[in-house]
């Protein structure tokens, strides 16, 4: 009988829902250029980074520098309840301080720490995911010694979701993250009613206090810190991007910060405005997509914050005027250009739907993607800044298309189902996240001498398998050195290139030039360097960035020309000059004086 009741008990305990709170705790992504911080109760950005570099990055590309591009943001979900109730749950709303323990608009807290994947380990779904748990289900948090009321929080739509942020450090992925929010309706269990209740019109939206300021450079604080704003959105891609347009921080680099909203999952179908022609097909509504804007202070009329439930849901839900007219000029140009004379300091916002309704126990998902791209070179520098035109845009174009490749995956007309011709690798699934790959990254090493830099790499990129194709399809190499006194963000280029010599691919130089006649080891490093190439006429104690990338020969079933091994994952910074000399007492040979 005691056995028996043990049993009972260890049931009750295993199904019983779990209702543990977790504490605040913040992560960073890693594997890219762009360091994007995550914490366990749905915030996306460390607001403490921009004043004080050193708690971290917030959303920091290139994350070598100091060039930050959000304050904070995080997940608003909207919807009608028993009959014309409206309730909106929010992540983070405008606020100054950012995130804090109980405070209005920060509804969501953590049913888990923060958990890291990677497809390495064949349990994640890329190089480098991190898994988030957070529930809007609690009116009062429990740190362990007190418990803290949230204000304002009576009435939450009992939402649990499950956060994952994927990230891959190929050139071409490294400047975004990938976020699907699957966000599952459990007031049946939540509620305190098995019955739960049913969610009407349902939007799903991101609050982003997105800002582009050098946080290592600028002598600003406060609003003068914000509103130096320019603000865009690309209709055709679904996305709201922000720029540094009247700063004078020097030195600095003029780049675009950018959100999009890319996708959805609704009972079997792709929804999204994009799939409107394959969704009416189907006789189902496609939903909207589109940005709204206001001041973070001091805004009047359609600039005016939302200040609850209903202002929140109304954000949400109905178009914003971009192409309307304000102050004799049209909104699009006012956001744009605002930020010149100090006026920028725009909250920007997206959100999608409506979703017709979503029933206790049913689960949508949503994707968005935050993302960050230079300028071109010709504007850079103060002088630069203030242009938004097609040209300053085409980096973002090309991360922004990147960015929609990866997330198809398979799927080439995007309408989210398994088309015929469409199964690259026969498993015959619709597999998303699926892309022809560069090169495995050559290890790398440098030896300094005076004037010089010489490099030293293996062969392992040759024994590189493509993930789709499943050929070895290794092409060359690519040796990279950056310009003398690029410092703030040294941009490496392209000074020597070798590839295989029998195929009709690339120069067909062949890699004698480069190839020891045989592998070379040093002291307490393993690895057999099989090449090296010596940089010569550097000049001492000056600062260069070099790397050495290895490439492929592309793909054509995606479209897709030669892949490259990121420049950024090798890349050392070196100071060429003889080594200190230990020894000043020596007159010989070998001590020379180090620079």
């Amino acid at each position: 009988m005691l056995r028996v009741l043990l049993l009972l008990v260890l049931i009750v305990f295993i199904t019983k829902p779990s209702t543990a709170q977790f504490l605040f705790e913040r992560q960073e992504t890693s594997i890219n250029a762009m360091s994007l911080s995550f914490s366990n109760y749905g915030t996306i950005g460390n607001p403490r980074a921009l004043g004080n570099p050193e708690e971290g990055a917030s959303m920091r590309y290139p994350k070598s520098t100091g060039t930050e591009h959000l304050f904070e943001g995080g997940l608003w979900l909207g919807a009608f309840v028993n009959g014309n109730e409206r309730r909106v749950s929010t992540s983070a709303i405008t606020n100054s301080s950012g995130y804090s323990v109980g405070k209005a608009g920060f509804e969501f807290t953590a049913d888990d720490r923060i958990i890291t994947r990677s497809n390495a380990s064949g349990l994640g779904t890329s190089e480098e995911d991190l898994l988030l748990r957070f529930s809007d289900k609690r009116r009062v948090i429990d740190n362990g010694t007190a418990f803290t009321e949230i204000s304002g929080h009576e009435s939450p739509l009992y939402a649990d979701i499950v956060l994952s942020s994927y990230n891959w450090s190929f050139n071409f992925t490294e400047n975004f993250s990938i976020l699907k929010y699957e966000i599952t309706n459990n007031s049946h269990i939540h509620s305190g009613n098995d019955q739960g209740f049913t969610w009407d019109s349902v939007f799903v939206g991101q609050y982003a206090d997105i800002v582009v300021r050098n946080v290592l450079s600028t002598q600003e604080g406060g609003s003068a810190f914000y509103n130096k704003n320019g603000v865009g959105y690309i209709d055709s891609l679904y996305t709201s991007y922000v720029f540094d347009a009247g700063s004078m921080d020097d030195p600095s680099i003029n780049t675009y910060g950018a959100l999009s909203i890319i996708g959805a999952e609704y009972r079997d179908s792709f929804f999204h405005p994009s799939n409107q022609s394959y969704l009416e097909s189907l006789g189902k509504q496609a939903p909207s997509v589109g940005p709204s804007y206001w001041l973070f202070s001091s805004g009047t009329g359609l600039f005016r914050r939302p200040n609850d439930d209903i202002d929140r849901y109304q954000r949400m839900s109905e178009p914003f005027p971009l192409d309307g007219e304000t102050g004799g000029q049209s909104i699009r140009e006012a956001l744009r250009t605002d930020g010149i004379n100090a006026r920028g300091n725009y909250i920007s916002f997206l959100s999608m739907g409506p979703f017709s309704e979503v029933d206790p126990g049913e689960t949508i998902t949503v994707y968005m993607a935050y993302s960050a791209a230079l300028k071109p070179e010709e504007f850079q520098g103060i002088p630069g800044k203030r242009f938004d035109t097609e040209e300053t845009r085409r980096p973002l174009m090309r991360t922004l298309s990147s960015l929609y490749k990866v997330f198809y995956g398979e799927d080439a007309n995007g309408n989210g189902v398994l088309d015929p011709g469409e199964d690259v690798n026969g498993n015959g699934t619709l597999d998303r996240y699926l892309f022809p790959t560069p090169p495995e990254v050559p290890k790398m090493r440098v030896e300094l001498d005076q004037g010089q830099a010489t490099l030293y790499w293996d062969k392992s990129a040759e024994a590189s398998v493509d993930q789709v194709s499943g050929e070895r399809d290794f092409e060359g190499y690519k040796i990279y050195r950056s310009e003398l006194g690029d410092d703030v963000n040294p941009q490496p280029k392209v000074i020597r290139e070798y590839d295989l010599a029998d195929n009709n691919f690339g120069f067909n130089t062949g890699f004698e030039a480069i190839k020891l006649d045989e592998p070379k080891t040093f002291e307490d490093d393993p690895t057999e360097y099989t090449y090296a190439y010596t940089l010569d006429g550097l000049l001492s104690g000056w600062q260069y960035l070099v790397s050495v990338t290895a490439f492929d020969r592309g793909s054509a079933g995606f479209n897709i020309e030669s892949l490259e091994s990121n420049v950024n994952t090798n890349g050392v910074r070196v100071f060429p000059g003889t080594p200190v000399n230990q020894s000043f007492s020596s007159n010989g040979v070998g001590a020379k004086v180090g620079v």
